[in-house]
Protein backbone atom coordinates (compact mmCIF):
# COMPACT_ATOMS: atom_id res chain seq x y z
CA UNK A 1 0.00 0.00 0.00
CA UNK A 2 1.28 3.30 -0.81
CA UNK A 3 2.34 5.93 1.62
CA UNK A 4 -0.30 8.71 1.58
CA UNK A 5 1.82 11.47 3.47
CA UNK A 6 5.43 11.24 3.00
CA UNK A 7 7.99 10.97 6.08
CA UNK A 8 8.70 14.48 7.29
CA UNK A 9 12.13 15.08 8.21
CA UNK A 10 12.35 15.70 12.31
CA UNK A 11 14.05 19.49 12.55
CA UNK A 12 16.19 20.38 14.98
CA UNK A 13 14.46 23.03 17.95
CA UNK A 14 16.08 24.95 20.45
CA UNK A 15 14.56 26.02 23.81
CA UNK A 16 14.23 29.66 25.07
CA UNK A 17 12.53 31.72 27.36
CA UNK A 18 11.33 35.30 26.54
CA UNK A 19 9.31 38.26 27.54
CA UNK A 20 6.18 39.58 25.71
CA UNK A 21 4.53 42.62 26.40
CA UNK A 22 0.82 41.41 28.15
CA UNK A 23 -0.99 43.36 25.41
CA UNK A 24 1.27 41.65 22.51
CA UNK A 25 0.93 38.08 24.36
CA UNK A 26 -2.59 38.69 24.28
CA UNK A 27 -2.48 39.29 20.59
CA UNK A 28 -0.37 36.18 20.07
CA UNK A 29 -2.86 33.73 22.36
CA UNK A 30 -6.06 35.43 20.20
CA UNK A 31 -3.58 34.34 16.54
CA UNK A 32 -2.90 31.29 17.84
CA UNK A 33 -6.82 30.28 18.71
CA UNK A 34 -7.47 31.97 15.22
CA UNK A 35 -4.65 29.64 13.11
CA UNK A 36 -5.56 26.74 15.67
CA UNK A 37 -1.85 26.69 15.81
CA UNK A 38 0.54 26.52 18.90
CA UNK A 39 2.77 29.32 20.35
CA UNK A 40 5.81 27.72 19.12
CA UNK A 41 4.63 26.98 15.04
CA UNK A 42 3.16 30.64 15.04
CA UNK A 43 6.11 32.65 16.55
CA UNK A 44 8.35 30.40 14.39
CA UNK A 45 6.37 31.30 11.09
CA UNK A 46 6.09 35.27 11.88
CA UNK A 47 10.03 35.48 12.49
CA UNK A 48 10.68 33.40 9.41
CA UNK A 49 8.62 35.26 6.95
CA UNK A 50 9.97 38.64 8.50
CA UNK A 51 13.39 37.19 8.22
CA UNK A 52 12.89 36.60 4.68
CA UNK A 53 11.37 39.52 3.45
CA UNK A 54 13.61 41.74 5.04
CA UNK A 55 16.05 42.78 2.48
CA UNK A 56 17.85 45.28 4.58
CA UNK A 57 18.99 42.64 6.98
CA UNK A 58 20.02 40.06 3.62
CA UNK A 59 22.56 43.04 2.55
CA UNK A 60 23.39 43.47 6.32
CA UNK A 61 24.20 39.43 6.70
CA UNK A 62 25.49 40.05 3.30
CA UNK A 63 28.11 42.63 4.11
CA UNK A 64 29.15 40.76 7.69
CA UNK A 65 30.07 37.33 5.54
CA UNK A 66 27.36 35.99 7.46
CA UNK A 67 24.78 33.79 6.02
CA UNK A 68 21.26 32.24 7.35
CA UNK A 69 19.43 29.45 6.15
CA UNK A 70 15.49 29.22 6.49
CA UNK A 71 13.75 25.92 6.14
CA UNK A 72 10.93 25.74 4.35
CA UNK A 73 8.88 23.28 3.85
CA UNK A 74 10.99 20.50 5.57
CA UNK A 75 13.27 20.36 2.65
CA UNK A 76 14.21 23.30 1.27
CA UNK A 77 16.83 26.01 2.36
CA UNK A 78 17.16 29.30 1.52
CA UNK A 79 19.96 32.06 1.36
CA UNK A 80 20.06 35.24 2.98
CA UNK A 81 21.67 36.12 -0.36
CA UNK A 82 19.73 34.60 -2.52
CA UNK A 83 16.44 35.44 -4.12
CA UNK A 84 13.38 35.53 -2.46
CA UNK A 85 11.59 32.48 -2.48
CA UNK A 86 8.22 31.96 -4.62
CA UNK A 87 4.93 30.18 -3.03
CA UNK A 88 4.16 27.39 -3.39
CA UNK A 89 0.97 27.03 -5.58
CA UNK A 90 -1.31 26.14 -2.12
CA UNK A 91 0.52 28.30 0.58
CA UNK A 92 -0.16 27.11 4.21
CA UNK A 93 -3.10 28.54 6.29
CA UNK A 94 -0.47 31.08 8.17
CA UNK A 95 0.83 31.88 4.89
CA UNK A 96 -2.83 32.28 3.92
CA UNK A 97 -3.47 34.55 7.11
CA UNK A 98 -0.12 36.92 6.84
CA UNK A 99 -0.75 37.93 3.04
CA UNK A 100 -4.50 39.01 4.13
CA UNK A 101 -2.70 40.83 6.60
CA UNK A 102 0.09 42.69 4.46
CA UNK A 103 -3.10 43.23 2.35
CA UNK A 104 -4.90 45.01 4.78
CA UNK A 105 -1.97 47.06 5.94
CA UNK A 106 -1.37 48.58 2.21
Amino acid sequence: MAVVIPKQPKKERDQITIRLDRDVLQNLEQYCRYLESGRDGVINHCLAFIIRKDKPFAMWLAGQGIGTTLATKGTTTQSASAEAPKRDSQPSAIQERLSMVQEVSK
